[in-house]
């Protein structure tokens, strides 16, 4: 008789006397182990500790119940601490797997500039691809201001639209916004922008063309597509949504107060019916083509992204970031008695790594 297949996700536990939660995560680790039981997968959600204790935590009717449990033939990475992927506990975890001959899929964080030079290796993706450097201070700055009227700097392990700066021009000099603040500061001099930012600047950034975005009701619109994969480098959009910045901000991300809308609704507002049509199928298009390129680029094994999107006031798509943990509130299932395609589309990608390495 064969063993049961086995499937572990890994974040972080938050365990108390009474119960376990897993964070942001937690109704989507639900609505997994609610698949998983229908596809005959034995499931658990565990942390890289108790990984290695053996131990994780399975659902029942009654919640999730701590328990011993065995190896994972697959495990789906959802640790949403950078430090904890570099940590020597995260290293002990991947001996083990490998030992094990387990698999991890969204092996790690891949920052922006990395996904950039990615980006760059093809030149399909040029025409998408904002101009895009290392801040390396002043002389960057200068010939990125030169160029562009306005351009971003955004830290490079940075998320949730946390820690960016806009810089436009304007006839008293440059204004100096930043994503977690409503105030603008206005400088008249390069020096003294330059001496602004060094004194705020703690991180390696990179600086990036600012770009004349469409809006509604003058708040910059994006779009997050959540691309998984089915096999080898065969990938899928399984949610699309729209984020509509909050009055008076530069970042459309949850995180920072933005709104969900439907796809359609905002390119419908834009665009006559046939033109919302290829412009969505294009925003597709563009997103399957930067997972996949990741995908075959990045070490390590990758099975799902999301792809920020947005389109400039002539039409044209760019890309913004990609995201290798992608959150689950942009694709919500209407009820947690539903599963929702994403979830579903790890749980088969699961089993087909399970069914690849039989």
């Amino acid at each position: 008789m064969s063993k049961q297949r086995t499937m572990a996700v890994l974040t972080e536990i938050n365990e108390t006397s009474e119960r376990a939660a897993f964070g942001s995560i937690h109704h989507f680790c639900e609505e997994l182990a609610a698949y998983a039981r229908k596809r005959g997968l034995f499931f658990y959600v565990s942390s890289p500790a108790l990984y290695l204790e053996g131990v994780g935590y399975q659902w029942t009717e009654s919640g999730w119940g701590k328990r011993d449990v065995p190896p994972a033939d697959v495990v789906y990475n959802r640790l949403h601490s950078r430090k904890l992927e570099r940590s020597p506990l995260f290293a002990e975890l991947l001996a083990r797997l490998a030992e094990e001959n387990g698999m991890m899929f969204n092996h790690r964080f891949l920052h922006k500039w990395e996904v950039h030079c990615h980006f760059e290796r093809h030149e399909y993706l040029h025409p998408h691809l904002p101009k895009t450097a290392l801040w390396s201070g002043q002389h960057t700055l200068e010939a990125f201001l030169d160029a562009f009227p306005s351009v971003f700097l955004k830290p490079i392990y940075g998320s949730q639209g946390r820690g960016i700066f806009c810089l436009q021009h304007s006839d008293d000099g440059i204004c100096l916004r930043h994503s977690t603040s409503a105030s603008t500061a206005v400088y008249r001099s390069m020096d003294a922008l330059a001496s602004a930012l060094r004194q705020q600047i703690r991180t390696p950034m990179i600086i990036q063309q600012g770009l004349e975005l469409r809006t509604l009701d003058g708040r910059p619109v994006d779009f997050r597509l959540l691309c998984h994969r089915a096999r080898h480098n065969d990938w899928r959009v399984t949610s699309a949504v729209a984020r509509v910045a909050p009055p008076d901000q530069f970042v459309a991300n949850l995180a920072r107060g933005g709104e969900l809308m439907a796809v359609n609704d905002v390119l419908r507002k834009w665009y006559t019916r046939a033109d919302a049509f290829q412009q969505k199928q294009l925003l597709k298009e563009i997103a399957l083509e930067s997972a996949a390129v990741l995908a075959s680029e990045a070490e390590g094994l990758y099975g799902e992204f999301g792809v920020d999107l947005a389109i400039d006031i002539h039409g044209q798509p760019w890309i913004i970031e990609v995201n290798t943990k992608p959150s689950k509130q942009t694709d919500m299932a209407a009820s947690y008695q539903s599963v929702r395609p994403s979830a579903k589309a790890i749980i088969d990608y699961s089993l087909t790594l399970m069914e690849e390495k039989e």
